[in-house]
């Protein structure tokens, strides 16, 4: 059977409270990161020498006169390649079980693979790894520390590794990311409707960047 070079992940069910879609995809030895609350218009990319970003598509770039491709860039940081037989950390995607909503737009999610509602309090944690080379595949190694959920190979040797867990994460915690995104949003001439979603780029215990699932309004704000 051929290696998968990408998949689709969504927290939650298709006429569920649920996520955004996130779409990891492995191409040769790089590594993309998509969610499709970003449409065409940015993406995180892990390459093979450890340069890492999260920048705006040429797509973005192409939709306003007078945008230059140097300014597509978010944020660049860089990650050293795993020596010895320790994978590296490299990223992490937390979706919290209060982000979670009924979305109102007809998608194709034929292909998504759904993963459980966490409990309240609790964030779904995807978390990625790029191993050393190995010629076998993760999801067979006893000591990976935690639920192996998908591996995609790279042409180099190594692989792209994507474990989860479900930690404690109240969202009350969110707030403040919450105001930034929307008073952002403001700024930029968008203003912040509950339907809306975006992503926090946060830095974990000092080492991997990633992001966290916002929505506009906390489910709290909402019920009340």
């Amino acid at each position: 059977m051929p290696s998968r070079r990408e998949v689709r992940i969504a927290v939650g069910g298709p006429n569920l409270r649920r996520s955004t879609v996130w779409k990891f995809s492995a191409h040769k030895s790089e590594i993309y990161i998509l969610s499709r609350m970003f449409g065409a218009d940015s993406k995180v990319s892990l390459h093979s020498s450890g340069d890492c970003q999260w920048s705006c598509t040429d797509a973005w770039v192409k939709k306003v006169d007078g945008r230059k491709n140097a300014d597509r860039h978010i944020a660049k940081w860089f990650v050293s390649r795993p020596t010895g037989n320790a994978a590296t950390h490299v990223f992490q995607i937390r979706i919290p079980e209060t982000e979670l909503r009924v979305v109102d737009v007809v998608e194709d999610l034929g292909d998504v693979e759904w993963l459980p509602v966490p409990p309240k309090a609790h964030t779904v944690s995807l978390e990625c790894y790029i191993t050393p080379v190995s010629t076998s595949i993760p999801a067979f190694s006893s000591n990976l520390p935690l639920p192996h959920l998908f591996s995609l190979p790279l042409a180099d040797g190594r692989w792209f590794t994507v474990l989860h867990h479900v930690p404690r994460l109240d969202g009350k915690e969110l707030e403040p990311l919450r105001n930034q995104m929307n008073n952002q949003a403001r700024e930029a001439g968008i203003q912040p409707r509950p339907e809306h979603r975006g992503s926090a780029l946060t830095q974990s215990d000092g080492t991997a960047r990633g992001f966290i699932e916002l929505c506009t309004v906390n489910v709290v704000q909402m019920e009340t």
